[in-house]
């Protein structure tokens, strides 16, 4: 007889470090994997249970699809007793249970998931574009019942509504990663994909930045420990002198994460290290703020313990931080208004200015590289470089 298990797929290493759940399959001598479009760490699932560690939410939802794929399995066998074929059972399992998965309960889970990774800024992009894609046409169908002609109505819509071409880009492509998903889960077959046809378009924009003059009036501002921005101010200062960290990752950054004099961290969104240097300058910036369970300690213990709260505090800490840097913004007469990525535009921008090579730049970024042989030599850089830059920035800005 067939049986099933949730296991950790540790043959396929994700960029973030971590393994896709999967249930498998197996009959005799062959057995065949049921995607879950969840993955973990190694060292967060339990072996012994079969289950995820400390996450009750995925292991919810994971206990849901295998009772799905159980209710199935049994009548499958029920109709196939001389005759179980692990394949054929696999395409039996796969068809069925998709034509009940709605597209926008897929997307609801999808980001239920990029929540429980740490991926807060992508659930929110998708967060976002489900809510208002939903509004403009029925997301509540299998998606083999949305066509093509569909996402012609759904441009058009939206475009009426007002949404800028770059607006509507954001949220189709939100959805056509889903879409991808579902294709790679076997929830729809490819041959269905509305956005073979259907070209997404983007207009240029020039990214905000502050000219040099501006961050070193930012650094110059003269604000008192009491003023209501004062560790705003200090933030943005923090952003910019680590490399332009993203402000997700500063958030959630703990004294765990500083060894001897380097702040080391990995990247929530892809997964990178960094190593960067603890001068005296960002040391005393650090020093202003009560670290409790993070180093800036405005992040709660409370919100670490549920998913989805830690989730509504980092969006709705970095909203009042906008709203304050938009303020320090106005008190230096910036002409792009000061949000917490500009700084790392500026950061880059600056090293530009004075003479840094836009493969060094890059490499203290994290970005990735469209050359290979490039990409290995950066991989090379001495640390040292990278806090030679960084120190040199820090003193074109500062002194």
């Amino acid at each position: 007889m067939a049986t099933m298990n949730l296991i950790l797929d540790t043959r396929r290493a994700k960029k973030d470090g971590t393994y896709p759940l999967v249930f498998r399959l197996r009959h005799q001598e062959k057995y065949r994997d049921l995607n879950t479009g969840y993955s973990v760490k190694e060292k967060d699932f339990n072996l012994r249970t079969n289950s995820v560690r400390n996450n009750p939410l995925m292991n919810e939802q994971l206990e849901k699809i295998r009772s799905g794929y159980y209710t199935k399995m049994i009548v499958y066998i029920a109709d196939n007793k001389h005759n179980e074929d692990v394949d054929d059972l696999k395409d039996y399992l796969t068809n069925k249970l998709t034509t009940e998965v709605t597209i926008h309960d897929f997307w609801q889970e999808e980001i239920n998931e990029m929540k429980n990774v740490g991926r807060i800024g992508n659930a929110s992009i998708h967060q976002t574009s489900l809510s208002v894609i939903s509004k403009e046409v029925n997301l509540n169908i299998p998606f083999d019942k949305f066509a093509y002609k569909d996402l012609l109505i759904l441009g058009n819509r939206l475009l009426k509504r007002g949404v800028s071409v770059n607006g509507l880009s954001v949220y189709l492509r939100s959805f056509r990663a889903i879409c991808n998903k579902a294709i790679r889960l076997d929830y729809v077959s490819i041959s269905w994909y509305p956005f073979k046809k259907y070209k997404i378009k983007k207009q240029k924009t020039t990214p905000r930045v502050l000219s040099i003059k501006e961050i070193q009036n930012y650094f110059a501002l003269d604000l008192h420990e009491e003023h209501p921005l004062y560790k705003s101010w200090n933030i943005g200062k923090l952003i910019f002198l680590l490399r332009g960290i993203n402000i997700i990752d500063l958030m959630l950054l703990t004294a765990k994460n500083i060894k001897r004099d380097r702040l080391i961290y990995q990247r929530a969104k892809t997964g990178k290290m960094y190593s960067i240097k603890i001068t005296p300058i960002i040391q005393e910036l650090l020093n202003n703020f009560a670290s409790s369970d993070t180093l800036l300690g405005i992040l709660s213990s409370e919100a670490f313990q549920n998913q989805d709260r830690k989730f509504e505090n980092q969006v709705q800490r970095k909203k009042v931080l906008n709203d304050h840097l938009k303020k320090l913004g106005k008190m230096i007469d910036s002409v792009e208004p000061i949000t917490t990525y500009v700084f790392r535009y500026t950061y880059a921008n600056v090293a530009k200015q004075i003479g840094y090579s836009k493969d060094l730049i890059a490499e203290a970024l994290g970005h990735e590289y469209g050359n290979s042989v490039t990409g290995i030599y950066l991989e090379l850089f001495d640390l040292e470089k990278l806090d030679d830059m960084n120190d040199a920035i820090a003193k074109v800005v500062i002194e």
